[in-house]
């Protein structure tokens, strides 16, 4: 495992802290900052080309 040791500070607004909070209390992540990082971590993993249009 990769050693985390670069800080990112993030300015967001309550009701996005409230989001985070509520999703990570239903997918059971113990900590904001692995929230985060699981978050990141699906938004920048590609996704499969989607045919026609």
């Amino acid at each position: 495992m990769e050693k985390k040791d670069v800080r990112v500070q993030l300015v967001i607004s309550p009701s996005e802290i409230e989001a985070l909070d509520a999703w990570r209390a239903k997918e059971r992540i113990w900590s904001r900052s692995e929230a985060i990082r699981q978050l990141i971590a699906r938004g920048v993993t590609p996704e499969p080309q989607r045919r026609g249009g």
